[in-house]
């Protein structure tokens, strides 16, 4: 629509500011300096509008504070390192053709250029200089001098300095431990590996090991181990495989899918397939009671889930009431957990009930939860079991809740060593970006970041207290993510990186070496190549000998030591709320352990997700939207606040064409308007009401929209410049004949000014029609250039007050006005009250207090009135009179223009000799006159 016209001014004035070098900050004391940045991106797509949302919600905070006189250092780097970039080349090069058609009709990759993306370097290259262009082109104010990526050499010297710090701290640990695991790219995965960038959660399953016929023996994973009393029967699915596996020196049934990830974190080994006609031909022993044991088939079962053999116990469980009712044999329902409320055997009542599987669901979690916490275990359950049993089940387990009963039958599984365990992904399955399905496994020997350190969690819970965090909803999150945080796996085997500095076969993982690397901003651009951690000490912490070092990397030593000292902390970061899961508690920690508490961010912003058809963006979707794309579609600017300054902060917004058109026709009309307000040449010098008030009420505008800006409610911002601003410039012609030239070239000015963060390129061009400096440059307007005038304020508040009231009688009459009369009330009497009632609002005095303390019966409307008005206002009031029906008559023509009415009467309600039309007289207050429409 307008896109090519806001696109080609846009194009012009970023390469005029290129050209002249604008937004590269250098040390300048004369200055406050603020240091803002943003998570660099991973370079395996284009920027897409959820980037957007990120940078240009910093961009505009960096323009903001640049135009407020602060020294504003926004630089961009750019992330190689990781799965990523290596999932997606792999994807290219094995010929996927799902990956490659997005490519080409998603990223608008040519399709020649396609075919080089199989290498993860050229892959990396190639996305980077796109994102450089596209965080160009949207108009962010960086820095490119300080740019960097991560296969930099001096970046991986810098890594390897801050391994070795934190090892040296104790932080870098060797431990076994299980974690989410790629089977085909074999390494241990976080959140940025897998497809979603969802993050494994392991959990412990139990597992009873029954005996079986026929030398076969089963592995039954259970989340209720406390109803090994209860089991009636062994389940396997009857459509999936099964196989035969040697564990510490006996055969075990389980699936073969089980198999897959059991085989990652147990020492055992396939012997054979087994049919499932041959599996139910056997039997096991229950080996707590002694009961012979049926082998059944049951589609519940999930042959992927434990180790796809389950136990029956279908007193307590819906799903396998349903299981031995559809197996067509006899089998003694043995319940063993009373339960207030619940029936005594309520898998059979939920049964009865429906046979609906997501309703049993629902009734099997039900029926889980309230036992876990209400329940108590059966007396019944002693005589299940044999003699030598006896004494430790009636002590530990009968009439025991089950929350204890439940720990103390693991401990007599374990006593009886039939009871092991196994680990599963709680929130699987999940897939790596290569395609495999993550699972759990046990690494020996791996290198971890110790987050879960209790003295080193305990010194972030405490410093983030010296973090703002905005919203301050987002400090809660992270607080819990940091108290929950664990070890970090810090190594990959393969993937692009920096190496463990003492161990070459590992590479460091993407969340790992993102964590401090914003200190490098600070010098990257004068960092010399042959470097090594003595360089490090001395930049960072200051240690060494200052002119040795500097015969050694030379005198430029100082300088970079300087810049570090001048620029850090950062005094804002800008992040996705997912972050706030992972990379935002390491970058704390991280910088607390090296730097101490001194350097740590003094501010965190956090932005919700951007949607795209109401979902989350994702290439399984195809719903992606680049950046790119959307600017091209709606033109810079307008794309620029349709991302930033349509939703509050945290909230997700969802991306469209009808978000983002009605604003590229409002920044127009906005645009066209003061393209006209510059063109104006009068010889008005008289400032007239009108002229005050637009004078005010433009003051009035810029002090919120500087409060909106400070507490990055950028959409109040928005629309107070390109709405409200908009309509008090038509109101303002509509009042006056001939506009004051001077008062309008002073409006033009200010509104250019406050439009330039967010709308940077319309901003400029309009500047440069009043002058050759950068408006970006220029400063940001305050309220004080501009006068209050509290009459002006008041005579059209009152007229637009008219105006307002005709229009709700003319909605609640259904019928447009031609005519309207208007009561004034200016008796001595009201005026004694209202000054009487300013001086009570002024002095807090209640409403209601007011009102009795008075006995008008008029004082509650007045009250309400007045209240409505701005202090200033009030105040003018109390020591100035005020002539309603000569406000009127000032203004008449432009009452009469906007209300389109073909007479308008003014009547003083206190006249007897006028004439009181539907009883309306009586109504009249000061400044609340009464109306009749005709």
């Amino acid at each position: 629509m307008y896109s090519d016209f806001f696109n080609s001014i846009a194009s012009k004035w970023q390469a005029e500011w290129e050209k002249s070098k604008v937004f590269e900050a250098s040390i300048d004391y004369s200055r406050p300096k603020f240091f803002i940045t943003v998570p660099f991106p991973y370079t395996n797509s284009p920027m897409h509008v959820g980037h957007g949302r990120t940078y240009v919600n910093a961009d505009i905070y960096a323009r903001y504070l640049r135009m407020r006189g602060y020294n504003v250092l926004f630089p961009f780097a750019f992330q190689f390192t990781g799965t990523p970039v290596l999932a997606i080349a792999d994807s290219i090069r094995r010929g996927d053709v799902d990956m490659i058609e997005f490519f080409k009709n998603v990223y608008g990759v040519p399709e020649d250029k396609i075919k080089e993306l199989g290498d993860p370097y050229k892959l990396a290259e190639y996305f980077k200089e796109e994102m450089k262009n596209t965080a160009k082109t949207i108009g962010t104010s960086i820095d490119w001098r300080r740019s960097f990526t991560t296969t930099d050499t001096r970046f991986e010297k810098f890594i390897h300095w801050q391994l070795k710090k934190l090892k040296e701290l104790g932080y870098l640990v060797t431990e076994d431990d299980v974690v989410g695991y790629c089977p085909n790219d074999n390494f241990p995965v976080g959140m940025h590996d897998t497809r979603g960038d969802i993050e494994p959660e392991i959990t412990t399953m139990n597992v009873i090991l029954f005996e079986g016929s026929d030398s076969y023996n089963f592995m039954v994973a259970t989340s209720r181990p406390e109803l090994i009393f209860g089991v009636v029967a062994l389940m396997v699915n009857p459509d999936a495989n099964y196989i035969v596996v040697e564990y510490e020196g006996k055969n075990f049934i389980v699936s073969e899918k089980a198999y897959r990830k059991l085989s990652y974190q147990k020492d055992m080994k396939m012997v054979k397939t087994i049919s499932i006609s041959d599996i139910v031909k056997l039997h096991a022993i229950n080996p707590v009671t002694g009961k012979k044991l049926e082998i059944i088939r049951s589609k519940y079962v999930d042959p992927s889930l434990g180790t796809g053999v389950v136990m029956s116990y279908p007193a307590h469980d819906p799903f396998h009431y349903l299981a031995i009712t559809e197996a067509n044999k006899e089998f003694e329902i043995i319940p063993v957990i009373e339960t207030e409320g619940l029936d005594e055997i309520p898998g059979e009542s939920a049964v009865l009930q429906t046979k609906n599987t997501y309703a049993l669901k629902d009734f099997m979690e039900s029926i889980y939860r309230t036992e876990y916490y209400k329940g108590y275990m059966k007396d019944t359950i002693l005589s299940l079991v044999p003699d030598f049993l006896k004494q430790y089940v009636k002590e530990n387990i009968v009439g025991k809740q089950v929350q204890e009963a439940r720990k103390n039958t693991i401990e007599l599984l374990k006593s009886l060593n039939i009871y092991d365990t196994i680990y599963e992904i709680l929130n699987g399955p999940i897939y790596c970006r290569c395609g495999a399905e993550i699972v759990p496994k046990r690494i020996k020997n791996q290198w971890f970041i110790a987050y879960d350190n209790p003295k080193w969690k305990a010194s972030v819970l405490k410093a983030i207290n010296n973090i703002e965090l905005i919203p301050s909803l987002a400090k809660s999150e992270l607080e819990k993510t940091i108290f929950n945080t664990k070890k970090e796996p810090i190594g990959r085997s393969r993937g692009i990186g920096v190496k463990l500095p003492w161990d070459e076969s590992q590479i460091v993982e993407s969340l790992s070496d993102s964590t401090l690397y914003t200190v490098l901003y600070t010098i990257i651009y004068k960092m010399p190549i042959d470097i090594n951690d003595e360089f490090f000490d001395f930049i960072f912490l200051g240690k060494g000998d200052a002119k040795e070092l500097e015969k050694k990397y030379g005198t430029e030593l100082i300088q970079l030591r300087e810049e570090f000292l001048y620029w850090y902390p950062v005094d804002q970061r800008h992040t996705g709320r997912d972050l706030i899961q992972n990379h935002i508690p390491f970058y704390i920690y991280n910088h607390l352990a090296i730097f101490g508490e001194k350097y740590i961010p003094k501010r965190i912003i956090v932005n919700g997700f951007v949607r795209v058809g109401g979902r989350k963006m994702s290439k399984s979707l195809k719903n992606i939207y680049t950046l790119s794309k959307a600017i091209k579609e709606f033109g810079v600017d307008p794309v620029r606040i349709a991302l930033t300054s349509t939703s509050d902060l945290l909230q997700d917004l969802d991306f469209n064409e009808n978000l983002v058109i009605p604003i590229a026709e409002q920044l127009k009309k906005v645009y066209d308007l003061i393209d006209r307000l510059l063109s104006i040449n009068t010889e008005i010098k008289e400032l007239r009401t009108a002229d005050k008030w637009l004078s005010s009420k433009v003051k009035e505008i810029i002090e919120k929209v500087n409060n909106a800006i400070t507490f990055f409610e950028f959409r109040d911002a928005v629309n107070l410049l390109l709405y409200e601003m908009y309509d008090v410039l038509r109101d303002y012609f509509d009042l006056i004949e001939i506009p004051n030239q001077e008062v309008i070239r002073k409006i033009s000015s200010i509104w250019i000014r406050a439009l330039a963060p967010f709308a940077p390129h319309i901003a400029e061009e309009l500047w440069h029609k009043i002058s050759n400096t950068f408006v970006s440059l220029e400063k940001y307007p305050e309220s004080n250039e501009l006068d209050l005038y509290p009459d002006a304020i008041l005579e059209v508040s009152y007229i637009k007050e008219i105006i307002e009231n005709v229009r709700e009688l003319e909605d609640l009459v259904h019928k447009k006005a031609e005519k309207v009369v208007i009561y004034i009330n200016e008796s001595e009497k009201v005026k004694e009250l209202m000054k009487n009632t300013i001086s009570a609002i002024n002095e807090g005095i209640p409403l209601r207090e007011f009102v009795m303390k008075t006995g008008d019966k008029i004082a509650e409307k007045v009250y309400v009135t007045l209240s409505k008005l701005d202090k200033s206002i009030r105040d003018y009031l109390l020591s100035n009179e005020v002539d309603e029906e000569q406000i009127i008559i000032k203004n008449m023509n432009f009452l009469l223009k906007r209300l389109a009415v073909s007479e308008i009467i003014v009547y003083d309600a206190e006249d007897p000799t006028v004439p009181d039309i539907k009883g309306k007289k009586s109504q009249a207050l000061p400044l609340s006159p009464a109306i009749v429409i005709e």
